[in-house]
């Protein structure tokens, strides 16, 4: 079964502002490319991702220290991505909601 997905305005913002930074150096499109394989597997099987707190997931980006952040609505069969942040970020930052 494949989940639906969303993203918070709070995703999309990261989302757009890494972006901006790699294409900078060029690797936009490659970063978007790995963000998408992220979501389609989360979307495919996202109970297989661990739980960092509560009931929020991660998932990490093979090629760039990102982390993608969400939560599963197994009622709905749904995705919520709340966060993509760097790796390298503090965890304090990190969604608990």
């Amino acid at each position: 079964m494949i989940y639906s997905l969303t993203l918070r305005p709070r995703a999309l913002a990261e989302l757009a502002a890494a972006s901006e930074r790699y294409a900078l150096v060029g690797h936009g499109d490659a970063f978007f490319d790995e963000v998408d394989s992220v979501f389609e597997a989360i979307q495919a099987m996202p109970l297989r991702f661990p739980i960092v707190y509560g009931t929020i997931h991660r998932a990490l980006l093979r090629r760039y220290p990102f982390a993608v952040f969400f939560r599963i609505r197994r009622d709905t069969e749904h995705v919520v991505i709340l966060a993509v942040f760097p790796q390298r970020s503090d965890p304090a930052r990190w969604p608990k909601r």
